[in-house]
């Protein structure tokens, strides 16, 4: 694999101009990857997996640096408007570059942000609290409209990945809850513990439920997964969840006008990466499939979920203002 890094490397510098061979020895010096939430959460997790394996492969540390605040907004902003030298990245989910912005104003501009690499497609797990009693996602549905409109869902704020599954989830399911955004999706940890909300759909409460502290009753997977076998998949109890599982993902941006070599080295690190079944067992631990899409494949999905979700939004009329 060292082999195939130095090969990879050398063609690039073998195919840039003189002029541009300067760039070839990128990089010499550490490398920033903006997250644009607080520690703890899922995309915190994804970053600082990536980060390990990335700071070896490129032979410079990259280094996760938390900035949340307005839902992804400021660590996006932050990375939008640094130089596109290579020595600033945003790991991002979906929310960020295809819901949010078509949705309501942004202190950012989604066009000076590129795609460099997809790194991961998220699990949908449905987690709810231990105060409820409930051992199934049958008996949850049960309660749920014994008691419409008194549950709560947290979600990691509006227009994330976490509340639209709620939201179609609830409606596919025939019940009725309210949602509660959080800042940071840490911050629904305390109140699903005590029974405030019942349900959160965030894969990183997948090792709370493995613990015992949320009971893990639904997941939007292909196949049930090994740890939790008695768990049904959405489909296997007849829930239609549009899709959501192919369109959650975690990816690489960088600002406009990053150098193609560049893009091309870092998304084919991230291949390498992700190909390893270290890599792929790490990740599902925290409930994310390894997923590569180079820089042009992950433009084009950027871009067909920008579609997807403006009209979803739109049919479940959902404001996000």
């Amino acid at each position: 694999m060292i082999g195939r890094r130095k090969a990879t490397a050398a063609a690039l510098a073998a195919l840039l101009p003189a002029s541009s061979r300067a760039q070839a020895a990128w990089p010499t010096k550490p490398i920033r990857l903006i997250v644009p939430y607080g520690p703890g959460g899922s995309a915190d997790q994804v970053a600082r997996l990536y980060a390990e394996r990335l700071s070896t492969a490129l032979g410079q540390q990259v280094i996760v640096e938390n900035k949340p605040g307005a839902s992804g907004g400021v660590g996006a902003a932050m990375v939008s408007t640094s130089a596109p030298d290579g020595y600033t990245f945003l790991l991002a989910p979906t929310a960020i570059l295809a819901i949010t912005p078509g949705q309501r104003q942004v202190p950012y501009k989604p066009d000076d942000l590129v795609a460099v690499s997809r790194l991961s497609t998220t699990l949908l797990p449905v987690t709810i609290t231990n105060a409820l009693g409930a051992k199934s996602w049958q008996e949850f549905v049960t309660m749920a409209k014994a008691n419409p409109g008194t549950y709560w869902f947290g979600s990691s704020g509006l227009g994330t990945i976490t509340h639209l599954t709620g939201e179609v989830l609830t409606r596919a399911a025939g019940i009725k809850m309210q949602h509660s955004p959080y800042k940071t999706i840490v911050d629904a940890t305390g109140d699903i513990f005590d029974g405030r909300i019942q349900m959160v759909f965030d894969p990183s409460f997948v090792p709370y439920a493995k613990s015992g502290k949320v009971r893990l009753v639904l997941i939007d997977a292909e196949q049930r997964l090994a740890e939790f076998p008695d768990v049904p998949t959405a489909q296997q109890v007849g829930l239609d969840l549009k899709g959501f599982r192919d369109r959650a993902w975690f990816g690489l941006f960088a600002p406009k006008g990053l150098p193609d070599a560049i893009a091309r080295r870092i998304s084919d690190e991230v291949a390498l990466s992700a190909a390893t079944p270290d890599m792929k067992e790490k990740l599902l631990l925290v409930a994310q499939f390894a997923h590569h899409q180079s820089p042009a494949d992950f433009a084009r999905q950027v871009a067909d979920d920008k579609v997807f979700f403006a009209a979803l939004l739109k049919e479940l009329d959902i404001k996000l203002e």
